[in-house]
């Protein structure tokens, strides 16, 4: 019988988990960020449902930094742990990516 490695990637996710979240939920971001020792970490996320969207903007109201931690549960798949160990590790990847997901700016006019 044979046996398949799935080679691993960055975060230490093997290419496997990677492609099985991409047939789950489309497109994903991935964020990159050194650590004290200048070696980068990565973290994958998914995009936010409207759910997450909302209970985030619920909890923004009370607590932005309880906010952030919504987002990341909701939406992180998985990566280097040491980014979920790391506040300041965590912070800066869950900020990153809130920015790179915000909706885009519409236009509307009366016609």
């Amino acid at each position: 019988m044979e046996t398949t490695t799935s080679k691993i990637i960055d975060g230490n996710i093997t290419e496997s988990q990677f492609h099985t979240w991409k047939e789950k939920y489309g497109k994903l971001i991935k964020v990159e960020i050194e650590n004290e020792e200048e070696v980068p970490c990565f973290a994958y996320f998914r995009k936010p449902s409207m759910a997450t969207r909302a209970a985030v903007l619920q909890t923004s109201k009370v607590d932005e930094f309880k906010a952030l931690e919504v987002l990341f549960k909701n939406c992180y798949l998985g990566g280097d742990e040491e980014i979920k160990q790391d506040d300041d590790l965590k912070i800066s990847v869950i900020t990153a990516f809130a920015d790179l997901t915000q909706p885009k700016e519409a236009k509307a006019k009366k016609i």
